[in-house]
């Protein structure tokens, strides 16, 4: 009776739910896609930023006042850019535009993506199969409902923590007086609790996501519930809010750990929280609310194979024949004559981007970096101070983090290819920028640091761009021609998509490695200083 007590009305075994949770995990890739597009979300409001950002310095560089806006920045700051009546007329207008289409966006994409999240997650727990198209009919099924909640819940939570924030930073403004002095004491003391308070919170609305796709309530009535089941079950609430920071913990204590000895591990991390540990943690949360359901059976004892000899064993085999099929679905999509106009827009995206690079650092940017200390020929000091042995975790680490860059690159396409495209332009408007004779002190200098590993890590970045750009037609076409077919070429690039950038994996991971053993070696031979 004291454990039925301290678990809720009725008995929920969480090692049952979180060793079925990874089962499921197992048995169905595509609860991963869902994650994916979390990233793919961050690609798109970051897309938003870049292309404002590189319309406005084109058209100041056009204008001839760049190198005015870009001393008046180093002086001044960004509230002194805002403040120049010559400028101001065009940014402030531009900048509040941009603020609210990344607010509405942020909120609208959360909603798709954790409506198709958890509505997955419900549905691989009880099928034996689970399609590709099942994320899109997800996401688009209820992502109002979910967007509405996710904005509430996250109001109520966090909102006293971010008053608290907002008063420190409000009384730091004045600390200079002995008023200001005890305002920001009184504001720091007043924080904690409202952080502990928020804190409170976020155990009792836990469950406000999965309640959009289990009882179909969202808003008010979601959060409601979700404070109902996490009260009525607080010791199995408790556990899993408990087990998912110590998951955390343990990850974040190895990184710094790894850090003070100088091996970069952020990327390998990010991989297992976005592949692994999210999707398992999150689809456990929903099996937890779904099985406190009065209506719904007590979950049965199953024997279950262990999960460690799993993770370390058949594991990477699964990954590596997945990655195989991608490599053949890549190849093919390369190759297919009809793939010819988004590889076109893809590598039209990155010749684009250099030479709007190369344009405004010859205007101001360059000077700008040469003013704020940059010097031409010198590499990067960290990896003269890196050790030997250090190297090849770099480039395992640099290899993560662009093959992250390029799975968030193919499926932002979802937002009509023009995030894929934007993304792809970017990364040529960086190189377009370091091109520029001010910053490189030669062309062979310069592809000196390039061409060895760019060889391979370029014509990744723009096919992840041309696949996205393909995702993009196809979610237009479904958008703006429905039908069954359309629909239906949707869900199969969005697979394709999936396969092309794990393919690109091994090609990353050996760019990756060149870059962080061989490039520098080269670098040094044409005269480049460590």
């Amino acid at each position: 009776m004291a454990r039925n007590a301290l678990l809720g009305l009725k008995r929920i075994f969480f090692d049952r739910i979180f060793e079925r949770s990874f089962w499921t995990w197992r048995k169905h890739p595509a609860i991963i896609i869902p994650t994916m597009l979390g990233s793919a979300l961050q690609v798109i409001l970051q897309s938003i930023v870049t292309l404002v950002v590189m319309t406005l310095l084109t058209s100041w560089a056009l204008s001839g006042t760049l190198s005015r806006v870009l001393v008046t920045y180093g002086n001044s700051g960004l509230l002194g850019v805002f403040q120049d009546p010559a400028v101001s007329l065009t940014i402030v207008p531009v900048f509040v535009v941009m603020l609210v289409a990344l607010v509405l966006i942020a909120i609208v994409g959360a909603g798709y993506v954790y409506s198709s999240e958890y509505g997955i997650y419900v549905e691989a727990w009880s099928k034996d199969s689970v399609p590709v198209k099942s994320v899109l009919e997800n996401g688009s099924r209820r992502w109002r409902a979910m967007a509405w909640t996710l904005f509430l819940s996250n109001l109520i939570t966090w909102g006293p923590a971010v008053i608290g924030y907002a008063l420190i930073i409000a009384s730091a403004a004045s600390v200079n007086s002995a008023t200001g002095v005890i305002a920001l004491l009184t504001a720091l003391s007043v924080f904690q609790p409202l952080l502990f308070a928020s804190l409170i919170l976020s155990v009792f609305t836990v469950y406000s996501y999965p309640v959009v796709v289990v009882d179909g309530v969202s808003g008010l009535r979601a959060i409601r519930q979700s404070f109902r089941v996490a009260s009525h079950n607080l010791g199995i609430t408790l556990t899993y809010s408990l087990v998912r920071i110590i998951f955390q913990g343990l990850l974040l204590l190895v990184v710094f750990f790894a850090g003070t000895i100088g091996l970069p591990l952020t990327s390998l991390i990010t991989v297992i929280l976005s592949f692994l540990l999210t999707p398992i943690l999150h689809l456990t949360k929903t099996m937890i609310y779904y099985y406190a359901g009065p209506s719904v059976p007590e979950m049965p004892f199953e024997l279950s194979s262990p999960i460690w000899p799993d993770v370390l064993r058949r594991l990477p085999r699964a990954a590596w024949v997945k990655i195989k099929t991608g490599l053949a679905e890549g190849f093919r999509f390369v190759t297919g004559p009809r793939n010819l106009p988004f590889h076109i827009l893809s590598t039209l995206a990155f010749a684009l981007g250099i030479y709007s690079g190369y344009y405004v650092s010859v205007n101001g940017v360059a000077g700008f970096f040469l003013s704020s200390g940059y010097q031409p020929g010198h590499g990067n000091s960290l990896l003269a101070n890196l050790p030997v042995p250090a190297l090849p975790v770099l480039g395992i680490d640099i290899f993560l983090n662009n093959w992250l860059v390029s799975i968030a690159t193919a499926l932002s396409g979802l937002g009509f290819g023009a995030p894929s495209f934007v993304t792809i332009m970017f990364n040529g408007f960086i190189l377009g920028v370091l091109l520029a004779p001010q910053l490189s002190p030669s062309l062979t200098m310069f592809l000196a640091a390039i061409l060895p590993h760019g060889i391979i890590e370029i014509p990744s970045f723009v096919l992840s761009g041309s696949v996205g750009i393909r995702l993009g037609y196809a979610a237009w076409k479904a958008r703006f021609r429905r039908g069954p077919e359309n629909s239906e070429y949707l869900s199969k690039t969005l697979r394709l998509a999936v396969y092309v950038v794990v393919g690109l994996a091994p090609l990353f991971f050996i760019a990756g490695l060149i870059e962080a053993d061989i490039t520098p070696f080269i670098m040094r031979m044409f005269g480049w200083i460590f």
